[in-house]
């Protein structure tokens, strides 16, 4: 019986890539990541604080929320244009409807899921820049934090940021 023959290195080459793409294993950025792939770290490293997130991971997660949070906007504003109306005495009525409330509800819920994710994102993408996850705190500055942590998140991968991986 013959055995294929397969070079040793190209073995371990093969097993370190298999355990690079692990989900949970992995504390290096996704350079260029599908958007499958960042939801799918996103979702799976909840709450890891740890690590390093590329820009690609972090885009696709904002590009995401935007989607769903704008989507659900316009369809509970749509819902609550259609029950708007003039009282008899001139005054706008304005009931929340079913549909709107509905809506508002899933979108609560949907923050309400994803605010650790995205704050342990918000981290471990700092740390990809070389950060540490403090800076996050930034958000918390009216206007001009929220602007400086937009600008931190386009900078590009630092090597500094490796000190924050695990080992």
């Amino acid at each position: 019986m013959t055995y294929l023959s397969v070079p040793r290195d190209y073995a371990s080459t093969l097993v370190q890539a298999t355990a690079d793409s692990t989900l949970l294993g992995a504390y290096t950025p996704l350079p260029g990541a599908s958007p499958v792939a960042a939801i799918r770290r996103y979702f799976c490293k909840y709450a890891v604080f740890f690590g390093r997130a590329s820009r690609s991971e972090y885009w696709w997660i904002v590009l995401l929320s935007t989607v769903v949070y704008g989507v659900g906007g316009a369809l509970a504003g749509a819902t609550q244009i259609t029950t708007a109306g003039v009282s008899h005495f001139g005054g706008v009525i304005t009931e929340v409807s079913i549909g709107a409330g509905l809506i508002g509800t899933f979108l609560l819920v949907y923050f309400l899921a994803t605010i650790l994710p995205t704050i342990s994102l918000s981290v471990r993408r700092l740390h990809d820049v070389g950060l540490s996850g403090w800076f996050v705190l930034l958000g918390l500055v009216p206007i001009l934090g929220s602007i400086t942590l937009f600008v931190l998140f386009l900078l590009s991968s630092n090597p500094a940021g490796q000190r924050f991986d695990k080992r």
